[in-house]
């Protein structure tokens, strides 16, 4: 039974919102999975490339998880072009490409034996965007077209989840960003089917 290992932020994680709990992909997979595949995942929200790259080993280590890993799932971007009142992306692109190339290398060095994915960012409702806390579409597809120049050379496969779920919003989107459980169910389907298992 192979060992796959999920690296993500709220779309993967999902959130809670008043006590209403939003299922990202994770958890879909593992329940899709059961008997099939063993899916770990950290209990958290892995955020921004850089949060990404320090904590990686410490979830390695609270989940208990040795190198025979499989696969491992990875997303990382929304948090990256995230522009707080009206700034720039929180992880300027060059930087991004940077630490793209630092997080592969982290995963390489904790699961040598790993099989690396990684799914492109997901898009926004464009017209729900603004204020103060805020993402482009334009952002997301620059960022996931460098995502793919960087990582495909070193032997990354690449998941486009961006469009796979463009044609979602709005049926299935919780909010401006985020999915329902039926959405991130159908993310998760289509995860599944790209993975080697």
């Amino acid at each position: 039974m192979k060992k796959i290992f999920l690296i993500g932020d709220s779309i993967r994680f999902g959130f809670d919102e008043e006590k209403d709990r939003n299922l990202g992909y994770g958890y879909h997979m593992k329940q899709k999975l059961y008997g099939k595949a063993e899916v770990y995942y950290p209990f958290e929200n892995c955020r921004f490339l850089m949060y990404t790259l320090r904590y990686l080993g410490e979830w390695k280590a609270q989940l208990g998880l040795g190198d025979d890993i499989d696969i491992v799932h990875w997303n990382n971007g929304l948090w990256d072009v995230l522009r707080l009142y009206g700034d720039e992306p929180f992880t300027p692109i060059e930087q991004y490409k940077e630490q793209l190339v630092r997080v592969y290398k982290r995963i390489k060095l904790l699961f040598p034996k790993a099989k690396i994915y990684f799914s492109l960012s997901t898009p926004i409702i464009q017209e729900q965007a603004g204020g103060d806390f805020s993402r482009d579409n334009k952002d997301i597809e620059e960022y996931n077209k460098e995502a793919i120049k960087v990582l495909e050379p070193l032997g990354v496969e690449i998941i486009d989840l961006y469009s796979k779920a463009k044609p979602l919003q709005p049926k299935y989107s919780k909010d401006w960003v985020h999915y329902t459980s039926e959405g991130a169910e159908i993310l998760a389907d289509y995860i599944i089917e790209k993975l080697d298992i």
